[in-house]
């Protein structure tokens, strides 16, 4: 009966293996590049939004600040210095022309020949390759919405903002916009965090942000497991380019994993080259799984041994249940490929089912060496009997 069980067990999940890999495929890791690709090019620049759609970004968030004659440019919300090679003090004491004739800076200050970009450039070096997430914009948000309704593509832009949910959403439903609202949860009452997930879950906000510079803080732990994933559609957002806005953890692999394995569905990086590499992993660790599963002796269940077959059925439903999760994390996918790997070394087949240790089985090798033992010591026997009838 435990045999048979597990045929079907191993049968099912055979059958299951090629709507795992549909739904891979149809789901996976959002990935939020902040600012751009600031290795290839400065901040908010048009050459870091284009190489961070190009490195794989499904979207890129900018800073926008509005000028003098009304015009939107992408700016962070700080000394015009800083950012540009100007002695300007902010965005909002020039025009548009005046702005265009700046360079940003990278990082280390050095001045790059990226001019300071429009929020129309914006839009469309991402028009046919992502969204924008649009910060510093929410006191512009019915012009914005206007200049996007102005225009005859149509795409995917969220404004993202301090505000509630509630404030928010009823902006949106009140003006009709045509922008989606991001409004960021950084506080740490259940209640309030599964208010705001609610909210924005059944309004079908594209994304959903939580943050906190506390380690464990309530979104952080196994509930949000549960309720993230009830909701397919909509993606929780963990803003990683800042340890502060993330429990401390690091933007890097070890920090995305642990996220992405507590439910979190989108990440926002300072390092989306990083990112797309991690995400490379991930499809190569589900190929490897995906293999394992079609193996000849999964195909095959009752050549296992009674021994190995509980294992090896726990391991083949972890491994089913890890590529029916499009947002699986990494180490996750490594550890069910390791165990079914492990499994697989168990699997023993019906003939030597017997051959335990300490119990004989005649090879073909065995058998030789026996025979030629057998004439030595005949040849011997021959010896010593004519040596004797001589004497």
């Amino acid at each position: 009966m435990k045999r048979l069980f597990t045929m079907l067990a191993v049968l099912l999940l055979l059958c299951c293996l090629a709507f795992c890999a549909l739904a891979a495929e149809d789901g996976g890791l959002v990935a939020v590049s902040f600012r751009g690709d600031t290795s290839a090019a400065p901040a908010n620049s048009p050459g870091a939004i284009a190489a961070a759609f190009d490195a794989g970004a499904d979207w890129v968030s900018v800073s926008v600040q509005r000028t003098q004659d009304g015009a939107f440019v992408l700016l962070e919300d700080a000394p015009l210095p800083l950012q540009c090679d100007t002695d300007l003090t902010s965005a909002a004491d020039c025009d548009l022309a005046q702005l265009q004739t700046l360079h940003y800076r990278f990082a280390n200050g050095t001045v790059s020949d990226e001019p300071v970009a429009t929020l129309e450039q914006a839009l469309a070096l991402a028009v046919g390759k992502g969204g924008l997430i649009l910060d510093n914009a929410w006191a512009f948000r019915d012009e914005i919405n206007a200049l996007i309704g102005a225009r005859s593509v149509v795409q995917q832009v969220c404004l993202r903002t301090l505000e509630s949910a509630k404030k928010a959403l009823q902006w949106q439903q009140d003006s009709g916009a045509l922008v989606s609202v991001l409004p960021v949860y950084k506080g740490n009452v259940v209640m309030n965090a599964i208010a705001h997930w609610n909210r924005l879950s059944t309004a079908k906000m594209p994304l959903v942000q939580f943050q906190s510079k506390n380690y464990f803080n309530v979104f952080y732990q196994k509930f949000t497991d549960r309720r993230f994933s009830a909701v397919p559609d909509v993606h929780a957002l963990a803003p990683m380019y800042d340890k502060t806005l993330c429990g401390l953890r690091g933007d890097d692999a070890a920090g995305w994993d642990d996220l992405i394995s507590r439910g979190f569905s989108a990440v926002e990086t300072g390092n989306i080259r990083g990112l797309a590499a991690y995400l490379a992993q991930c499809k190569a660790e589900r190929a490897a799984l995906e293999a394992l599963l079609r193996q000849e002796a999964l195909a095959n269940p009752d050549a296992c041994s009674s021994l190995s077959a509980d294992r090896l059925e726990k391991a083949c439903r972890e491994a089913q249940s890890a590529l029916g999760d499009p947002h699986a994390s990494l180490s996750r996918l490594q550890s069910a490929e390791s165990e079914l790997q492990s499994a697989l070394r168990l699997l023993m087949p019906k003939g030597e089912k017997d051959t335990q240790k300490g119990c004989f089985v005649l090879t073909p090798g065995r058998l030789a060496v026996i025979v030629i033992f057998g004439a030595l010591l005949l040849g011997f026997d021959l010896f010593v009997y004519r040596k004797k009838k001589k004497t």
